[in-house]
């Protein structure tokens, strides 16, 4: 059974490190209320050499419109090679949504301070 582990916070976030292929990893948020793949900063993106594909236009949770750059990544998730789309953010941001876990079951264990994505 494949998993990802991750952790919560001192202010009860629960973070999962995302990998990308070259190794590069980053601490994400997880985001219940983004219904997209990945956000990552601009930084990390062209540190990584990320491609930019596009971009798209989305509605924030407080019903602002933003549009942002948009590149491809592969990372290993869930025991496997897969590609996702990610947002770019020029504010730092990172964070993972629940296109991550359509296929998945996520425990948050704010008693223990863990989380856990199993396939």
């Amino acid at each position: 059974m494949a998993q990802e582990t991750g952790k919560v916070n001192n202010y009860l976030q629960a973070f999962l490190q995302i990998q990308l292929m070259n190794g590069a990893a980053f601490d994400c948020l997880l985001d219940t209320g983004f219904d997209g793949a990945l956000v990552l900063p601009r930084s990390f993106v062209e540190a990584n050499s990320i491609s930019i594909v596009g971009d798209e236009t989305f509605t924030a949770a407080e019903g602002n419109e933003f549009t942002a750059d948009m590149g491809i990544v592969e990372i290993k998730w869930l025991g496997e090679i897969c590609a996702f789309r990610v947002l770019v953010s020029e504010v730092g941001d990172a964070l993972i949504g629940v296109e991550l876990f359509a296929d998945a079951l996520l425990e948050i264990d704010y008693k223990n301070r863990t989380v856990k994505i199993i396939k």
